[in-house]
């Protein structure tokens, strides 16, 4: 037995070493890898149950005991006559003695196995059972804009992240988990797995965003899993070269039920046309006042007035059930700062919606509008961006013979001032200076070939009368053609109306119209005459009846309608870029801004906050930018030419932090729920016991022995 003792430390030695080494771990930031190291080898997990520091302490214990065993006797001399405590006396020394002390405490031993024992224990070691053995659960965490009002916590985000760390918190063993992130689109963020380490990392992942809330995708990710339609042994089991239209199901697909926790506010319209079938939906809604506390710029627009002037306009919404007075201020920003501001006060009674009016000088800046004293709990809608809309001209060239009808509207008052239009001959399409040159280079936004076509096609939308495009080819002439039909969603037939009763004496019938092609106006005998042919980023217009035929004589009586004129008009607008000077459209978080540059350059885009963007332009000049995560001012040059655009949140449904008890999914509605409430941890009361314990343990000890 002399060895049992040395033994007994060392074995207490080897039981500390990897407590030490997981708590190191947790320290360096590995915890999370070794929980996946540790899980892949023999399926084990830990979970710190105190803090880090907290944990170190408690390793500490045992020194402390060992400590506390070295320093228990405090004896004082005493001479006697008897030698019968000579033993004890002797026994007492040698438990003294700093190399012999450990022969004859046991109780040491077991205070330090109690110890390192409570020390696994605060370590929180899981044996994690197989995968499929648990349910299923998928949390879907709202983090869009209206998830920033601060009424429930720091914010709804952060309270809606920690509900789904105590839903992770309550899962049994073998549950599976996925955590899915959503705005107007939806994320993964973890993919199934029992790991907890791995969902609570992805939860606290989640970053607020500033788009709308739209459940849509989110759900259909998770029904994707839940309820696929089709599955693999399906595919393994269906025989080759089967009959087109008689295909059917050989082993039907079988989802797999999952418990879904939505977490959001429920600001969103209802998911229509939608079955959950195997998802089980909770809804967990934070808990906030009956009333927003809210005020909100809802839209911004700005047009150009009388002398130069810009025309801004502001609506202002109260969502409160409370009369506020903020003051609306407007600034005049050239990049982060603002040369110019002006301030409005406006008074608002409870839900009123109110128009502030400005009136600008300087109209090429940028514009924004800010809300001043609004104290509510959503700070992202008490700003908006504007960029003025610079009124352009389109650049408008006319080639063929002379045609009254056409140079009266293209040399009328109202056609110049949206257009500059330059009228030449047939014979001008051969000449380099005239027409191939501008052609190439894209000088001309709208090119109309009257009873002509050239050999090249320019770089510009083109309107072909009586004239067809390189490629497309002419059958029998059709004789009185009808309008039987034609396209009212269409840009060129907006308005038009009676269409049915245009004469029209001859028409040629179009082939070869390439797929994509849009057949705008219609006759009978599947005749196209009026069709859109695709050329991206160009359209070519086909009018397949000329307006005068070569001999200069009327070949329809169309332009004796007010419907010619309208369609002129339309074409005009459409494809020769006017733009008046009116900024109405909304770019929001998410949209894709199409961008235009020199063939050959690079687009940089500056977002927000100093971070850019460069992007690699099509043959054609075109980019598309897509990463319009924040709200403000974004600027794109290409080193010759700049575009402003501004992404806004002006979203009245993301404003309004009125609670929403039910949300709608389909034909169901699902109510939501009590707050989850996190398991309470006993188990600190008892290492605290256990430790209290042990003292008076050892207290009782030193007493009985002094």
């Amino acid at each position: 037995m002399r060895f049992a003792f040395p033994v007994a430390v060392a074995a207490l030695i080897a039981l500390s070493l990897p407590a030490v080494g997981v708590l190191t771990a947790d320290a360096a930031g590995y915890g999370p890898d070794l929980n996946t190291w540790l899980e892949t080898r023999g399926g084990l997990s830990h979970h710190l149950a105190v803090s880090l520091p907290a944990a170190f302490v408690l390793l500490a214990v045992p020194l402390g005991l060992v400590v506390l065993h070295l320093l228990r006797l405090r004896r004082t001399p005493v001479v006697v006559s008897s030698t019968l405590f000579w033993r004890a006396s002797t026994e007492d020394l040698s438990a003294n003695a700093l190399l012999r002390w450990l022969q004859r405490t046991v109780p040491l031993l077991l205070q330090l196995l109690a110890a390192f024992l409570f020390a696994y224990g605060v370590l929180g070691p899981r044996l994690h059972a197989a995968l499929g053995s648990g349910k299923h659960f998928i949390i879907l965490i709202d983090n869009s804009a209206s998830m920033a009002a601060t009424d429930a916590g720091p914010s709804r985000l952060d309270w809606a992240k920690a509900e789904a760390l105590k839903r992770i918190d309550a899962a049994a063993e073998g549950d599976v988990g996925m955590v899915v992130a959503f705005n107007r689109a939806a994320e993964i963020r973890q993919s199934y797995t029992a790991d907890r380490e791995l969902l609570r990392a992805a939860v606290r992942g989640v970053r607020q965003s500033v788009g709308q809330t739209r459940l849509d995708e989110a759900l259909r990710l998770a029904a994707g899993l839940a309820n696929p339609t089709s599955s693999t042994e399906n595919e393994a089991a269906r025989p080759p070269n089967a009959d087109p239209g008689k295909e059917r199901t050989y082993v039907p697909a079988e989802g797999v039920a999952a418990e879904v926790h939505l977490y959001t506010d429920g600001g969103f319209p209802p998911v229509a046309d939608f079955s959950l079938a195997n998802l089980a939906l909770e809804y967990h809604a934070p808990p906030v006042a009956e009333k927003s506390n809210n005020v909100a710029v809802v839209r911004l627009e700005a047009a150009s007035g009388e002398a130069g002037q810009l025309s801004v306009t502001a609506a202002v919404r109260n969502y409160r059930d409370t009369t506020v007075e903020v003051s609306v201020q407007l600034d005049a920003v050239d990049g982060s700062r603002a040369v110019r501001s002006y301030t409005k006060p406006v008074r608002l009674n409870a839900a009123e919606t109110a128009e502030v009016e400005f009136t600008v000088p300087d109209p090429e800046l940028p514009l924004r509008v800010t809300l001043e004293g609004a104290a509510d709990s959503l700070a992202l809608d008490d700003a908006a961006w504007v960029v003025p809309a610079v009124a352009r001209k389109a650049r408008v060239a006319v080639y063929g013979p002379k045609n009254p009808v056409l140079d009266a509207f293209l040399g009328s008052a109202e056609t110049r001032k949206v257009a500059d239009v330059t009228r030449l001959g047939t014979a001008d399409l051969a000449d380099p200076a005239k027409y191939l040159d501008p052609a190439r280079n894209g000088r001309f936004d709208l090119v109309v070939f009257d009873r002509c076509a050239p050999t090249d096609l320019p770089r510009a939308n083109t309107l072909f009368i009586g004239s067809r495009p390189p490629g497309i080819g002419v059958g029998a002439t059709v004789k009185n053609p009808r309008i039987v039909g034609w396209a009212g969603g269409h840009p060129v037939t907006r308005g038009l109306r009676d269409l049915y009763a245009v004469p029209i004496a001859g028409a040629a019938r179009l082939t070869n119209l390439p797929p994509g092609t849009e057949r705008i106006l219609e006759s009978d005998g599947n005749v196209v005459l009026l069709a859109g042919v695709p050329r991206p980023p160009f359209t070519d217009l086909v009018l397949a009846f000329p307006i005068l035929d070569d001999a200069g004589k009327w070949n329809t009586l169309w332009p004796l309608e007010p419907s010619f004129v309208l369609f002129l008009r339309n074409v005009l607008r459409a494809y020769g870029n006017v733009r008046e000077g009116i900024t109405t459209d909304v770019t929001r978080a998410g949209d894709s801004v199409p961008l235009r540059c020199a063939p050959g350059r690079r687009v940089t885009v500056a977002a927000p906050g100093g971070r850019t963007v460069s992007l690699e332009p099509t043959d054609r000049g075109e980019a598309t930018f897509t990463d319009t995560a924040d709200l403000g001012l974004y600027t794109a040059t290409d080193g010759s030419e700049t575009h402003r655009f501004a992404v806004n949140l002006l979203a009245a449904e993301e404003s309004d932090l009125s609670p929403h008890p039910t949300v709608i999914v389909g034909s169901q509605t699902a109510t939501a729920g009590e707050v989850r409430r996190p398991p309470r941890e006993l188990w600190k009361w008892a290492v605290l016991a256990a430790l209290l314990v042990l003292m008076a343990e050892w207290w009782v000890y030193a007493s009985r022995v002094r």
